[in-house]
């Protein structure tokens, strides 16, 4: 059936996180709420009223744990996909989906039909060297820059972009890098770069395939062994250090947005 109210939509998503919560927690897997989802959590102990989405992260080595538990621990109305089960997918991160609540996307490239969802994305580590760290930054940004230029005609015109963004919009307008990019084997660059770097060894650890890009490395006490916050009524693990992190991510994250500054939804909703 069609999601046709946003609170049909988020409860949705929030029986798939808690599924996912539910497989983590059986088998000793680290996870835990960021971005967006970790901002509903403490200012409004759950969804951010206009938020459609939920993001849940995990540490390299309980991520790759995690999904190859999925296909044997989701139930039949779900379904994971990444650039690994397919070649098409246009991002890094991992997706799950119900495919008993059905939504159309604002970014809708492909055309296919699309199903309430949660992403859960990898916890990667960094170089320790300043030096190396911009270097290893450089070639992920490049990368991602290449796909998104790939995928031009469906980005989000809705979305606040950086001067640098607009040009590289602007120039993958001009030439058509469908000819010459392959965004499946980009991923697979991506991927090889990021397991390289050791989650444990490494000071800084983050998100980077996230929207939010290099912003979401931080220091890896921020994560430290998880606390647990009320989401919605039910208990998720959070980084440890949380005002920390929505401090280093939103500045002044209790305050409330105007309506200029509230994000995009993901879905259109009917």
């Amino acid at each position: 059936m069609r999601a046709n109210s946003l609170e049909q939509l988020q409860d949705a998503d929030l029986q798939i996180a808690v599924k996912i919560k539910d497989i983590c927690d059986e088998h000793a897997l680290k996870y835990f709420l960021i971005g967006g989802s970790l901002l509903g959590a403490v200012r409004h102990k759950g969804f951010i009223p206009w938020d459609d989405d939920m993001d849940i992260a995990l540490p390299r080595e309980d991520y790759e744990k995690l999904l190859s538990l999925l296909s044997e621990e989701l139930p039949k109305n779900y379904f994971f996909e990444n650039f690994k089960t397919n070649k098409e997918y246009r991002y890094y991160i991992t997706r799950v989906s119900d495919t008993n609540w059905s939504v159309k996307e604002v970014n809708d490239v492909d055309k296919k039909e699309k199903y309430a969802s949660i992403d859960i994305f990898p916890i990667d580590g960094t170089p320790n060297n300043i030096l190396l760290r911009k270097i290893f930054y450089g070639r992920i940004l490049m990368y991602r820059a290449l796909i998104s230029m790939y995928y031009s005609s469906g980005i989000n015109k809705l979305k606040k972009r950086s001067l640098i963004e607009k040009i590289l919009i602007f120039i993958s307008k001009k030439i058509n890098f469908k000819k010459i990019v392959n965004p499946n084997k980009l991923l697979w660059k991506i991927d090889k770069l990021l397991k390289r770097q050791s989650y444990n060894n490494s000071h800084n650890v983050g998100t980077i395939m996230g929207a939010y890009r290099t912003k979401e490395i931080v220091d890896k006490n921020m994560f430290g062994e998880a606390i647990g916050l009320k989401f919605n009524g039910i208990k998720f693990n959070c980084p440890e250090l949380y005002d920390q992190y929505l401090t280093h991510m939103y500045g002044d994250y209790m305050k409330l947005p105007d309506d200029s500054e509230k994000g995009v939804n993901r879905h259109y909703i009917f």
